[in-house]
């Protein structure tokens, strides 16, 4: 009984027994093969295929079990992994890849913003102000899937994948600064290029529904003082970063879509600061006739916004995530010494018998 305690999971009992099926198996072939009565040695041989026969079935369920652990979602180890090979292959993109994806990653939540801003200047006349606002953050996550089924990016998902190459010494940290810099100036340049856009072709061209909502989007994201910004950046980056790790974390695209439009929809309706779809929402506000300077954004949104999301992302989120993964390897290494040990004893004693 002591040694089946400490078998872990029914894999490890059933490895356990398929040790010690062959084990017997073997002794038993030894027997018949020395046993000069034909009798005894037909018993003998009859046994072992039993065993055999035995040994075949635990190995069936072992491998049934194998197949059912894979179709569930992936261990903090296993999404450690596959973010880490993530963030390898991410560093390691030329600089105008990474400008680029930054670039398209603002236009896609930028139509996000405008679908919230549409969706609830659709309800201002014949809802309540909250339940339009509330409405509207529910089309506000369109533009993050958008963004992660083009495989463009924002400045705040990498304080996650491409961070833990860097804690691991598997590549410099120059390397994550080359990309935050690139994808935080390619995030700029997109809801400049979007606001650029939508000046150019007139007041109208994104329709007459998302103008009140987006003015005040724009009033509310720069009326806050610096603290309250940072704060509610705090927040934004957090929730980034969660989604990150839960879009990693699962197999089901249905899972990972209901992970990225639920997160999202927090940010939308806490109105949390985020640098970049902050700064399109600002940006829009202004075509139509916000009155914000390049002084008052970048004091008053950009950089506590900027300092918050890193924050709330890489220091509330991915630390805890990292220890977590810490404690899990730590874990793992005690229960796999502790089962080898188990197995080994197991097999001693049987040779024993």
């Amino acid at each position: 009984m002591a040694l089946v305690d400490e078998m872990k999971t029914d894999g490890d009992l059933l490895r356990l027994n398929t040790v010690l099926e062959d084990i017997a198996v073997q002794a038993y072939r030894q027997d018949a093969m020395g046993c000069p009565d034909p009798e005894i040695r037909q018993a003998l041989e009859q046994i072992m295929a039993d065993e055999m026969d035995h040994s075949q079935r635990f190995l069936d369920a072992l491998y049934h079990i194998k197949g059912r652990e894979e179709d569930k979602d992936e261990d903090p180890l296993a999404v450690f992994d596959l973010a880490l090979e993530k963030g390898i292959n991410r560093l390691g993109r030329p600089w105008l890849e990474m400008l680029m994806s930054g670039v398209i990653g603002a236009i896609h939540v930028t139509f996000g913003a405008v679908a919230m801003a549409s969706a609830a200047g659709a309800l201002d006349s014949t809802a309540n102000p909250k339940v339009a606002s509330l409405v509207g953050a529910l089309f506000f996550p369109i533009g993050f899937v958008l963004l992660k089924l083009s495989q463009s990016e924002l400045f705040t998902e990498n304080f996650l994948i491409p961070v833990l190459p860097v804690i691991e010494k598997r590549l410099p940290a120059w390397s994550l600064g080359r990309l935050w810099g690139l994808s935080l100036l390619g995030n700029l340049l997109g809801a400049v290029l979007f606001a650029a856009i939508v000046w150019a072709g007139g007041s109208m061209v994104l329709g007459s529904l998302p103008i009140h909502h987006l003015l005040e989007l724009a009033h509310l994201k720069m009326s806050r003082p610096f603290v309250g910004t940072l704060v509610s950046a705090v927040f934004a980056g957090a929730i980034i970063t969660t989604m990150t790790w839960l879009v990693l974390a699962t197999k089901s695209d249905m899972t990972k879509l209901m992970a990225i439009w639920s997160c999202i929809f927090v940010m939308a309706v806490g109105s949390f600061t985020h640098v970049v779809v902050s700064t399109s929402e600002v940006l829009l506000g202004v075509v139509y006739g916000a009155k914000v300077t390049f002084g008052q954004w970048f004091a008053r949104l950009f950089l506590p916004a900027s300092i918050g999301n890193l924050l709330g992302g890489m220091f509330l989120i991915a630390l805890l995530h990292y220890l977590q993964v810490l404690h899990s390897r730590k874990a793992k290494a005690v229960y796999l010494e502790r089962r080898d040990a188990a197995l080994e004893r197991a097999i001693r004693e049987k040779l024993r018998l």
